[in-house]
């Protein structure tokens, strides 16, 4: 999501409104809920986001570096910073009002906590066996044992204001990012997928570059997007397709990092073309040099997102 809105900016958008996941139960986030009996919702896709619809420059480099700072025993600054801000506000959607005066900054847009109500992830893999907590989907992630449903628990209601932005949209953005805990974890509070139906909207698809080992299989484009579709219940869920060319990546640079995620039962997703989704093929992607992770990336979205007048 935040490269996303990142190039969305890079490229002049200003009205943008960025639903995200309040049910991430890994690292800090996961020891904070804990720690409240589950009662609070998680903060850190919620930050991130906001940091995203910010211009770049050296108060929000200062910023973000404040906001990332872990502590000796992991604790997450910017979590509880925006733990406290709630607190504060009393309500998640007046938290962004609250950091604006404090920085000083009009932000590109909106973030919108796709519910208010604290759930957990509950998945279902196809040996059977049942997990609760999001945070498990990242531990198996290289397991070949399936997830085959997911669910909220407990079912919780959608965000009125995530539901109005869905409906009252001109295009939207479903973003590359894990496939049921940042994706579909969007469209399992109350309403969500009914809203994504009826919107009239143009719709766009960014897919994942790799698959992932524990993921429903997905080998191309189009496998991507009916699984997204069989979740959404809607069977012309998307207007457009976009998939990144890694033919235009250094040969070397990629083999490598290939080679890696093979190690982890992952592999490139492929374009079918034979699909009846129209589907772009594009340079949007860039080899991490640091660890050689493939990822989107800010700059080359948004010289997309400014070709295709969005």
């Amino acid at each position: 999501m935040p490269v996303v809105n990142k190039g969305l900016v890079r490229a002049g958008c200003h009205d943008i409104h960025s639903i995200v996941t309040t049910f991430d139960s890994g690292g800090h986030t996961g020891r904070m809920r804990t720690d409240e009996r589950g009662q609070i919702m998680a903060f850190s896709d919620y930050w991130r986001s906001l940091m995203s619809l910010w211009v770049d420059g050296e108060l929000k480099y200062a910023w973000e570096e404040m906001l990332r700072f872990r502590d000796g025993r992991g604790r997450n600054f910017g979590n509880t910073f925006f733990q406290f801000m709630e607190e504060k506000t009393s309500s998640l959607p007046s938290v962004q009002a609250l950091f604006e005066d404090l920085i000083g900054v009009r932000l590109r847009g909106e973030v919108i906590p796709v519910s208010l109500e604290p759930a957990d992830l509950a998945f279902r893999t196809r040996s059977g066996r049942r997990y609760l907590g999001e945070h498990y989907l990242d531990e198996l992630r290289m397991s070949l044992d399936r997830v085959v449903d997911i669910w909220l628990e407990p079912q919780v209601s959608s965000n009125e204001r995530a539901l109005s932005a869905l409906r009252e949209a001109d295009l939207i953005v479903i973003c590359p990012g894990s496939l049921y805990g940042s994706i579909l974890a969007n469209f399992l509070p109350t309403g969500m997928a009914q809203a994504y139906r009826e919107s009239h909207a143009t719709k766009l698809l960014l897919t994942n570059i790799m698959t992932v080992a524990n993921e429903a299989a997905q080998s191309t484009q189009q496998d991507y997007a009916e699984l997204i579709e069989q979740h959404l219940q809607d069977q012309d869920a998307f207007d457009l397709v976009i998939m990144p060319d890694l033919t235009v990546l250094e040969p070397t640079e990629l083999s490598r990092a290939l080679e890696s995620y093979a190690l982890e039962h992952s592999t490139v997703l492929q374009r079918d073309p034979n699909s009846d989704i129209p589907t772009l093929v594009e340079d949007v992607a860039i080899v991490e040099p640091r660890y050689g992770r493939l990822r989107h990336c800010e700059q080359k979205l948004g010289e997309l997102f400014g070709r295709l007048d969005l």
